[in-house]
């Protein structure tokens, strides 16, 4: 029963790596366009 647990939290860290950078990526994305879209408002705005 050790082994399997120990396999099962193994999975877990090798799930979590696989899905966390994505999201991450996904994440930083996101925040930059939204706030070079508020940048190019701003600048349309001043002209």
């Amino acid at each position: 029963m050790v082994v399997a647990a120990g396999d099962a939290w193994v999975n877990g860290v090798i799930l979590a790596s696989a899905v966390v950078p994505p999201v991450i990526v996904i994440l930083l994305a996101y925040f930059f366009l939204r706030a070079g879209r508020r940048h190019d408002e701003r600048e349309h705005r001043a002209d």
